[in-house]
């Protein structure tokens, strides 16, 4: 809907790329496609990616296929991300190019995507509409995993409705609007980035992926935030 409502609008903006509403749209179901080849509905997406705009981009693509998605936090140590794989019985993991090498040191046994090339994948209307009609609101729309400081990371599953629900409710309280600028700064393997991503998804309003270096640079941060118009 906001796609319709304001294509051209900055979507998701770091410090070195924006995609508007359109674009994160049409790339969403271009990997939808692509991912929909080769998984069954409800099948977890592992995204072992970096904290930026482009990565917002595969998360949607993950639901366009019918599936849900889950960050991997890059920097964690090979045996939290094993078994994080583990737990989900992942048959894919997605990446972009720099991190390819990452992914090869874990030892992965399943499939290894660039989102680089799934993006590339033309869209197949008949195969997302399909996805898109046996899709229910209960259905999971991504997992986190705990940290695990008293033992095994638990994974915690959310659905689309808790999601939904959750965002109506944000969105009236704190009067959010297409003319905000959400400034993101918890990670997205945190649940509250949820906080941030889907009140932008719904009213139109721009998502900032601000850089993690910035938080430890105070200049920089008030730069970014004060240069981006952000409002919140």
């Amino acid at each position: 809907a906001s796609a319709f409502a304001y294509p051209e609008k900055a979507a998701f903006e770091d410090a070195e790329r924006t995609y508007t509403f359109a674009q994160g749209l049409e790339n969403a179901r271009r990997m939808g496609s692509a991912l929909g080849e080769v998984l069954v509905p409800n099948s977890p997406v592992p995204v072992l990616m970096e904290k930026e705009a482009w990565t917002l981009n595969v998360f949607m693509g993950a639901v366009c296929a019918g599936c849900f998605y889950t960050l991997v936090e890059p920097e964690q140590p090979d045996e939290r991300i094993r078994t994080i794989l583990d737990t989900l019985e992942a048959e894919v993991i997605v990446t972009s190019g720099k991190l390819a090498e990452r992914v090869a040191a874990l030892g992965f046994t399943g499939k290894g995507l660039l989102a680089e090339e799934l993006v590339e994948t033309a869209v197949d209307e008949e195969a997302l509409a399909s996805r898109r009609k046996m899709t229910c609101d209960v259905d999971p729309l991504y997992a986190i995993f705990t940290s695990g400081s008293t033992g095994v990371p638990k994974g915690v599953v959310v659905s689309h409705r808790s999601v939904i629900d959750f965002t109506e409710h944000f969105t009236e309280l704190f009067g959010f609007d297409e003319n905000d600028v959400i400034g993101n700064q918890a990670p997205f393997d945190f649940d509250v980035s949820v906080k941030d991503i889907y009140p932008a998804l719904k009213t139109g309003a721009t998502l900032e992926v601000i850089p993690k270096k910035y938080f430890t640079v105070t200049k920089k941060l008030l730069d970014f935030l004060d240069d981006r118009k952000v409002t919140s």
